[in-house]
């Protein structure tokens, strides 16, 4: 019995060890090395031996062990405490709501009806699309003319491009090129009398599935530079806008990623801002957005708030669930 248990402390002592090492390395170098780049992607499913762990610990009163084990259980609750320590956020404001959406419809996908429905059911202010190509485009523009009379469409793309609907006119409109892949589509309207610009971002994939394996350290680093090249392209496009600014952004990359913290720097994640909420859903066919990691972000900052951070569990044909936010005017 008492190998055994000197075998689990051993296991105990070196996973800690792991956990601590990568936790300290992501602090300090980031995604400077290719196979941090992929264990950052794969952060959460890193603390999965910690309740089995404790468990154990727990029914053997290996209390150094479970000393130990509070350490990744502290980091897991440091990364993701919005989802650890529920709210109640009031929704509602007297100057009115600023609804946003950002949906990757799939470059491949051709049920266009279905994905209109779906803006025309939820009904948000400013529309973020990613992979739209022509064709598709043209369709929107028709079903959606009634109440989505303003868009724009970015540099054409074989894989579809970022495209921005609006309800309300637009009073400057253009495409920021970001060096890699698409472009970034970025307008500048007004909502309930507030100035708001608002873009539209779709991040190079890394689509490793393509790659040959020796290829691989390669191909992350360089889509990863890439990445981080457009995140800051068009934060310092982004810089000079003074008041409320949203991005709808496909960013192709987790919390944990060197573009998220790159754009960290001057917005914050709405989905984070908002947490895991106590109160109920009010929207028919969505879901509470609480995953603890998203491709698909909602970037904000000025006098906005956001207060509900959904996922639409229609996918209107896609591979990407359309995501919604939420803000009340500050």
């Amino acid at each position: 019995m008492k190998k055994t248990v000197s075998k689990f402390s051993i296991l105990v002592t070196g996973y800690v060890i792991l956990i601590m090492a990568w936790f300290v390395s992501w602090l300090v170098v980031g995604d400077a090395n290719w196979w941090l780049v992929l264990v950052n992607r794969l952060v959460p499913y890193l603390f999965i031996p910690v309740p089995i762990l404790l468990f154990w610990s727990i029914r053997s009163r290996k209390y150094r062990d479970i000393v130990l084990l509070l350490i990744p259980a502290l980091i897991f609750v440091w990364l993701y405490r919005p989802y650890v320590f529920p709210k109640n956020l009031q929704s509602g404001s007297s100057d009115g709501q600023l609804r946003v959406m950002t949906y990757n419809v799939l470059f491949s996908n051709f049920d266009y009806d279905a994905v209109a429905n779906i803006v025309l059911v939820y009904e948000p202010d400013l529309v973020a699309l990613q992979e739209v190509k022509p064709e598709m485009m043209d369709a929107l523009k028709d079903r959606l003319a009634g109440k989505y009379p303003y868009s724009v469409f970015g540099t054409e793309n074989d894989y579809g491009t970022t495209t921005v609907f609006s309800k309300s006119p637009l009073d400057v409109s253009y495409i920021l090129d970001l060096q890699a892949d698409r472009p970034a589509v970025v307008v500048k309207t007004k909502v309930h009398g507030r100035n708001v610009t608002f873009a539209s971002l779709h991040l190079l994939a890394y689509n490793l599935w393509w790659t040959k394996l020796k290829d691989i350290p390669e191909v992350v680093m360089q889509r990863t530079a890439n990445q981080n090249r457009q995140a800051k392209i068009l934060l310092n496009d982004l810089e000079k806008d003074d008041g409320i600014v949203i991005v709808g952004c496909d960013c192709n990359s987790y919390e944990t990623s060197g573009s998220y913290r790159i754009l960290e720097q001057s917005m914050e994640s709405a989905a984070r801002k908002v947490g895991w909420l106590l109160n109920k859903n009010e929207l028919p066919n969505a879901k509470q957005d609480v995953v603890l990691q998203h491709i698909d972000h909602i970037w904000f900052r000025g006098e906005v708030e956001p207060v509900r951070m959904y996922k639409i569990k229609d996918d209107g044909g896609s591979d990407h669930l359309p995501v919604l936010a939420i803000f009340d005017f500050r």
